[in-house]
């Protein structure tokens, strides 16, 4: 009993509402503690970009929303990123051109585009981008998260009532969807059905298992071969 005492215990549950009897007894109780977590939205990432960057001369809108794309509402990049800025910019000051290339946005974008052409089962274009776009073996992890960000939209999108059309949808959106990327997501919600993202979104699981487990496996192989597997479904 005694070791057990000593021990601390974790739980984790989904939402709790204030009439749940768990979370009662675990926010009146002494010896229990309960922590509220929330996922990350635009609006926060921009507070701690801005809090956490103050006093740096040319941080602008701009630049925090290149700073917010980047790191795709994900708190561990984004203390990265900013971790690179604080270490980058050592007299406080920020350049917007060396900004882009140090959050390496063109290598970004051109997964982006890889990416799309995937969704929209293009075929043509997919396989030319293949060839052209760096694949970087450490990004693992933020092509995957990418990915599964675009087929969550696409899910969020399938699940609206069909009263709304696509544009309604899409406005009605959060975060806010980027402009620029309204016409392509527009034609992928067009191409998806709910059967089609359940597969995507096993394969982008599968993946990620695989990359975690198997040091040894070639991680930007995987990722082409998703982005063909994809593209293929995309035209089932």
């Amino acid at each position: 009993k005694n070791s057990i005492q000593q021990q601390t215990i974790y739980f984790f549950s989904d939402v709790l509402d204030k009439k749940s009897k768990i979370r009662s007894y675990f926010e009146k109780e002494k010896g229990c503690a309960i922590v509220p977590c929330y996922e990350d939205n635009e609006i926060g990432i921009k507070k701690i970009i801005s809090e956490r960057l103050k006093g740096f001369k040319g941080l602008s809108q701009s630049n925090i929303n290149l700073i917010v794309e980047n790191t795709n509402l994900d708190r561990v990049k984004l203390n990265n990123e900013i971790q690179k800025i604080k270490t980058f910019f050592k007299d406080n000051i920020i350049d917007d051109s060396r900004l882009e290339m140090l959050l390496d946005l063109k290598v970004n974008d051109d997964f982006t585009k890889l990416r799309d052409a995937a969704l929209l089962g293009d075929k043509t274009k997919t396989n030319k981008l293949l060839s052209d776009t760096i694949i970087d073996p450490d990004k693992n992890v933020y092509y995957i998260a990418t990915f599964n960000q675009r087929l969550d939209k696409l899910r969020e999108l399938n699940n609206m009532s069909d009263k709304q059309n696509i544009e309604a949808k899409i406005n009605s959106l959060k975060p806010p969807v980027f402009w620029k990327d309204k016409p392509c997501l527009t034609l992928q919600a067009k191409k998806w059905s709910k059967e089609n993202l359940d597969l995507a979104q096993y394969k982008t699981y599968e993946l990620e298992i695989r990359a975690k487990s198997d040091s040894a496996i070639v991680k930007s192989v995987l990722i082409k071969k998703l982005l063909v597997e994809v593209c293929e479904i995309a035209n089932s």
